[in-house]
């Protein structure tokens, strides 16, 4: 039981580790080298790395059927897709409006002085 989790434990972070986060795209290599080898049967000496470049980076990656059979070329496979390309949210910076300093005046009661302070006292006991 303990080889299947640590096996497991494996398996998850190797697959983490990868783009789009797929093991399974390494069941395509062997699709990969006998692609290669096609090219180098109909095109003459071709190497690896420039095989490589004209699949994945050049101008000329053309889609055909066969294409998509080869490792990391679909997209749309990971989860994270979704959060990486969401635009930020937010707001474009503007000029704050400054409003003039107000002048407070201070509060005179309506009512005299001995009224309010005396209605609202608790009794007293002489």
């Amino acid at each position: 039981m303990r080889l299947r989790v640590i096996f497991f434990a494996a398996y998850l972070f190797l697959g983490s580790l990868l783009p789009n986060s797929d093991l399974h795209e390494l069941s395509k290599i062997s699709f990969l080298l006998q692609h290669y080898q096609t090219h180098q049967a109909l095109n003459g000496p071709l190497r690896f790395v420039d095989f490589l470049d004209m699949h994945y980076q050049g101008e000329e990656n053309t889609r055909s059927e066969n294409h998509d059979q080869l490792p990391l070329k679909q997209l749309g496979n990971s989860a994270y897709d979704f959060f990486v390309a969401m635009p930020l949210l937010q707001s474009p910076l503007r000029a704050l409006d400054l409003q003039e300093p107000q002048q407070y005046t201070l509060f005179t009661p309506s009512v005299p002085d001995f009224f309010t302070g005396s209605i609202w006292q608790p009794p007293q006991l002489a």
